[in-house]
């Protein structure tokens, strides 16, 4: 079921996006501008001290050109007027033409400022899970910690407040992990700083109701047996371990802004979780004593329509 529900959310993921693109490429459209030119010499001194010479193009009109002194009168584009010996410029064109892309305004995508957003995704993320065991004579080894990478499927609603920001509710279930399972749900809120741009960041913050429960851990206790020579042997025992408690998560994303007032959304946020129940099971009639902690970080992106 997990993996039925992974390929599921991915095609969603692609078919969504790749829906966003145009059928038919467009040709870049170019401004074309027609100039008398000349090109005058100019001169420079080197970081050596050396003359250095080229010629500079001036665009504008020419005026009056006299063939039997060579002298060439041009007006440039600025207004300003020289009056050019045959020696102080190279060559003179009439009607040359100057080819440049015309810069199109940007298009700003509207964003949705009102009503519900529905929100799916995935993300993957890293919880430390310190247990917190008190080790003493007897309990001499176990599990301090568990480590969780998990994949889950991410949805959400939410509504409008204005166009900056909006509340409502999301949930995340654990699609992929061996021998545990992990999901969490309750609100969340968010705040972008400037809709107005097609890529915009934003503010999230999640309050959230997490359950947790994994059968990889274990502890070891040492049984003593006395005899005419004493000796201790230890004995390892898994363990089932249940959490419950309040999810914090709070971070920063970025949405892009898509066709329809679709989006598409990319956030880091970091992970606290406040444990509220714990539960240690063990086949041993002595339970050791933990005080567990959890806390992390995940990386999520999701389609927002």
């Amino acid at each position: 079921m997990k993996f039925i529900l992974t390929l599921f959310t991915i095609a969603l993921l692609n078919t969504v996006l790749f829906a966003q693109a145009d059928s038919t490429a467009t040709t870049p459209e170019v401004n074309i501008e027609v100039y008398d030119v000349v090109a005058v010499y100019r001169s420079h001194i080197d970081g050596r001290g050396r003359t250095r010479e080229f010629t500079s193009l001036i665009k504008g009109e020419i005026i009056k050109y006299d063939e039997s002194t060579g002298v060439l009168t041009f007006k440039a584009r600025d207004g300003k007027m020289y009056s050019l010996q045959s020696d102080e410029y190279k060559y003179f064109e009439y009607d040359k033409e100057f080819t440049s892309k015309v810069k199109k305004p940007k298009v700003i995508k509207p964003r949705k400022e009102a009503g519900f957003e529905f929100s799916v995704g995935l993300n993957v993320g890293f919880l430390n899970i310190p247990t917190g065991i008190q080790f003493d004579d007897s309990l001499v080894g176990g599990s301090t910690a568990g480590f969780e990478l998990p994949i889950c499927i991410k949805v959400g609603v939410s509504k409008y407040l204005n166009k900056n920001s909006h509340v409502g509710l999301t949930a995340e279930y654990a699609l992929i992990g061996s021998g545990t399972t992990y999901f969490n749900g309750g609100a969340r809120y968010q705040y972008m700083y400037n809709p107005a741009k097609n890529a915009a960041f934003y503010f999230p913050i999640e309050l959230k109701y997490s359950h947790y429960t994994a059968d990889y851990y274990y502890v070891q206790y040492t049984d003593a047996v006395s005899t005419s020579t004493y000796y201790a042997s230890n004995t390892d025992y898994d363990a089932d371990v249940t959490l419950s408690g309040l999810e914090l998560n709070i971070g920063q994303g970025i949405s892009f802004a898509l066709k329809n007032k679709k989006s598409l959304s990319l956030e880091l946020m970091l992970v606290k979780q406040f444990v509220l129940s714990e539960k240690f099971d063990i086949d041993h009639t002595v339970t050791p004593s933990t005080n567990f902690d959890v806390f992390g970080a995940r990386m999520s992106v999701f389609m927002n329509f």
